[in-house]
């Protein structure tokens, strides 16, 4: 392609994973360049925590620089800064559905004195469910992170709740959960905001989950159905920042397909 303007382009990044360690504070290694990257650049943040643990992790002079945050999987879209919120879905969870997860953590092998709850956790428009609860610090995520790799519970899991419930959309996400969803309100709904919000831009999506089962992936494959958009996925904040300084290799100037 020759000729014509530059497109504009917009970046969208996952958190957990992508900037920041799973459910940790940014590392000073990172913060420094992200920094001063976000303030040459514009970029969304999507994620599946509320606001309250994106502000755990990232500090408001990197949130006040996105063009907006979408919360809870989509389901949430806040302006950083004023805190404003576009708009945000609701979601009712049936019964039936949380008694099929209470009845998870009562048949999971995974030992009880590990665990440390909440394991059902209502956010907006969406329900976030862990055997080995929220209240896990790292090295407690870790443990569960190797039990989960070697007997695959939560894909075990996800796999019979979508089928026992074809309304609903479940995806594995950070080290512990699944995120539970109204099908189709998932992070794609990040991607067809900045589409139709950001006229004319080359959408550019980072996440760590980005293939089947994980909670970017719904984001990745609508990025594969634009014409004009590339997403990769990462496994840490160092792949993140290795793209980044990069990003122009991968452009061409009419923010085509390099």
């Amino acid at each position: 392609m020759g000729g014509g303007c530059a497109a504009l382009r917009v970046f969208l990044f996952d958190i957990d994973g992508t900037l920041t360690p799973h459910r940790q504070h940014i590392t000073k290694e990172f913060l420094g360049f992200f920094t001063e990257w976000a303030r040459e650049n514009k970029f969304y943040l999507t994620t599946g925590s509320d606001f309250a643990k994106i502000q755990e992790q990232l500090p408001a002079e990197i949130l006040n620089l996105a063009a907006g945050l979408f919360c809870c999987m989509g389901n949430q879209l806040i302006i950083p800064q004023t805190e404003e919120i576009i708009y945000q879905n609701s979601y009712n969870p049936t019964d039936d559905l949380i008694k099929t997860l209470d009845s998870y953590l009562d048949s999971s092998d995974y030992p009880h004195p590990w665990r440390s709850g909440p394991h059902i956790e209502h956010r907006v428009g969406m329900i976030n469910f862990t055997i080995a609860g929220r209240g896990s610090d790292a090295e407690m995520r870790e443990i569960y992170s190797r039990f989960d790799q070697k007997c695959g519970e939560r894909e075990r899991m996800r796999a019979v709740l979508m089928n026992m419930y074809p309304e609903i959309d479940v995806s594995i996400g950070g080290k512990i959960s699944l995120d539970i969803c109204p099908r189709g309100n998932d992070k794609s709904q990040s991607v067809r905001y900045v589409a139709a919000n950001e006229k004319s831009s080359y959408i550019i999506f980072l996440g760590d989950r980005a293939f089947p089962g994980g909670n970017d992936y719904a984001a990745a494959r609508e990025i594969d159905n634009m014409p004009r958009g590339l997403w990769f996925n990462v496994n840490n904040w160092k792949e993140t920042q290795a793209i980044l300084k990069l990003s122009n290799l991968y452009i061409n100037k009419d923010g085509g397909k390099a």
